[in-house]
């Protein structure tokens, strides 16, 4: 008995998720808001097979039905993995016509799939009366003249206009438009000179907007995350774009939705955003000695080392600082350590992620360190200052004092005296040495003669002179010749480059994508070092960055620089297609060009 009641209860359970996998999807669909004269659509769809004739629409009061219902249906069969999936769908479509302005609201529909019913949601419409809406007249006849100014408008919407140095304002390029678009032809972009640019990643789905009385829709084309660089008041100038717009001219006098003979034509305007200025503030007075540029809101955690160490031993101190703002602009906080630590070079990891909100996430520094000698050290504080733009003001974070009992291994001596030799940790003090005994008795002249003013006294002199003279010329000489070294190398920068790009591109003739990048590589670093006299060893995409926005290469092409480095470096061994290759090589040789157009100014 208790198995066949478990059986019933699986079976129950079984029949209730089948129930909830065919659950019936029905809906309704139509633009919130509505222009007056217009007409607009109105879909009902369900994703089931419904009964014939059970379609029961609502009464659309406060409009006319113009055309409908227009039925189509869709119905697909899909095989993943040796499954089977199947599809349907059934579309009922409604053009309407609003008698007058206001708020109104397409109460529900009704249909049955397998004897059960299903009903929308109401759905509320406001109708507004646009401004400049014409009464009368004749209808133009060219396809151009049936486009008005703005019906089309590109506009540049800015977050804020107001900011402090290294804030984010976030700007979205949108298209308004009340006619059909049917391509962009081409788009031109400022310089945003003055900004740390960002691309973001936007979804571009078309929404409706009221603008200057007028309903559009609006398609966001580029979206962009800009951090100031300088005070005052930066403008960005106009946006360039054309578009092909598509114009439908009825044949026929009486309007038919679905039915007809039209025409089409296609119109292209060039579109360009009005000026857009920015202003930038300047950072309070009173910032802390510790503050070097962070701005947004921050916290700080530190990962301290052992407390008890052995002599000649590495460990290290780990910072992350955590929050929103401009992470990708701040400097490592300086860490001071006893005299007798050896420190090395700090290690960054970072963990950023840009979103249309700002750039949030982490960064940690590791300073690692060896204790060279035996005794008890303190580490002072790490300090942190940042300014909230929120509030106005500086604030700052700091570890906590910390210390260190380093023990002798052995091999270094602690703060004793032995042999008149003294060890302050690693300092060494020579004392027996410093002073000498004077001697008081007479000077010993046995054997002694003297050259003074003698003929060998002057060779001497004449000698010393000349080599003198010789090393100064010779030394002079090697300056000059290496001033000059690194004149001609920073002069054939761009030479060089194309040389390495050459030999990238045979590389890339011969399918060997390892060693294309790998030139790539040493391309692109090869020729900021040469153009800027920078070690490669010192070379990352940051002070890239900043040295060229120092030499008055704007953000974008900056970005795009860095961008051809890390796409080399992650493409050096990944597997993808030829055509990656031919277009790495040529947005390379397009950035060196714009880069050598802007110095050499």
């Amino acid at each position: 008995m208790m198995r066949i009641r478990h059986l019933m209860l699986v079976a129950i359970a079984l029949l209730s998720t089948v129930a909830a996998w065919a659950q019936v999807s029905f809906t309704v669909d139509a633009p919130a808001l509505v222009a007056l004269g217009n007409n607009f659509r109105v879909e009902f769809s369900v994703d089931a097979e419904p009964e014939k004739g059970s379609f029961e629409a609502p009464s659309f009061e406060g409009f006319d039905v113009l055309a409908g219902p227009s039925i189509s249906t869709g119905h697909s069969i899909q095989f993943i993995n040796g499954r089977q999936s199947a599809s349907y769908n059934c579309t009922y479509t409604y053009v309407l016509m609003p008698q007058a302005a206001g708020n109104y609201t397409i109460g529900s529909a009704a249909i049955k799939v397998d004897g059960t019913s299903y009903s929308t949601k109401p759905l509320p419409i406001e109708v507004i009366v646009e401004k400049g809406t014409a009464t009368g007249g004749k209808t133009q006849q060219t396809p151009d003249s049936r486009i008005a100014q703005d019906d089309i408008l590109l506009r540049l919407k800015l977050s804020s206009t107001e900011a402090y140095k290294g804030e984010a304002i976030r700007a979205s390029l949108v298209l308004y438009t009340r006619v059909s678009i049917d391509n962009i032809e081409s788009l031109t972009m400022p310089p945003f000179d003055g900004f740390w640019s960002q691309q973001l990643e936007f979804e571009n789905s078309p929404s409706r907007e009221e603008y200057n009385g007028k309903i559009y829709e609006t398609y966001k084309i580029n979206e962009l995350l800009l951090s100031p660089q300088q005070s005052g008041t930066i403008v960005i100038p106009e946006v360039q774009m054309d578009v092909r717009a598509q114009v439908i001219v009825q044949d026929n006098k009486r309007y038919d939705p679905f039915f007809g003979g039209r025409q089409v034509y296609h119109v292209t305007r060039n579109l360009k955003s009005a000026p857009v200025s920015i202003k930038v503030k300047e950072f309070p007075a009173g910032a802390p000695a510790s503050f070097q540029g962070a701005v947004g809101s921050f916290s700080l955690t530190c990962d301290m080392p052992e407390t008890e160490l052995v002599a000649n031993t590495s460990d290290r101190l780990e910072l992350t600082i955590t929050g929103n703002g401009n992470l990708k602009f701040i400097t490592a906080p300086r860490l001071t350590l006893p005299e007798s630590f050896e420190v090395y070079d700090t290690k960054v990891t970072d963990n950023i992620m840009i979103t249309a909100t700002g750039t949030s996430g982490s960064i940690t520094y590791s300073y690692p360190f060896v204790a060279r000698s035996a005794g008890e050290f303190t580490i002072e504080p790490l300090e942190f200052s940042y300014f909230d733009p929120t509030t106005g003001e500086y604030r700052t974070l700091a570890t906590e004092r910390f210390n260190i009992s380093v023990e002798d291994d052995g091999s270094t001596p602690t703060a004793t005296t032995t042999g008149g030799m003294v060890s302050y940790g690693s300092a060494m003090r020579q004392l027996d040495r410093d002073i000498r005994f004077i001697h008081t008795g007479t000077l010993p002249t046995k054997g002694a003669a003297t050259i003074l003013l003698t003929p060998l006294y002057w060779l001497l002199i004449t000698l010393l002179v000349a080599l003198f003279i010789v090393a100064y010329v010779a030394l002079r000489k090697r300056m000059i010749n290496s001033r000059n070294v690194v004149a001609r190398r920073m002069k054939r920068a761009d030479k060089v480059a194309v040389q390495r790009l050459r030999m990238a591109e045979k590389s890339m003739k011969e399918l060997n994508r390892h060693s294309f990048y790998e030139e790539m590589l040493r391309a692109m670093w090869g020729y900021i070092s040469d153009k800027f006299n920078i070690p490669v060893s010192n070379l990352t995409k940051e002070t890239i960055r900043e040295e060229l926005y120092r030499r008055g290469v704007s953000s974008a092409i900056a970005e795009q620089f860095c961008e051809i480095i890390s796409r080399s470096e992650e493409a050096q061994y990944a597997p993808s297609v030829d055509g990656d290759m031919n277009e790495v090589y040529t947005e390379a040789i397009e950035v060196i060009s714009k880069i050598e157009e802007v110095v050499k100014r």
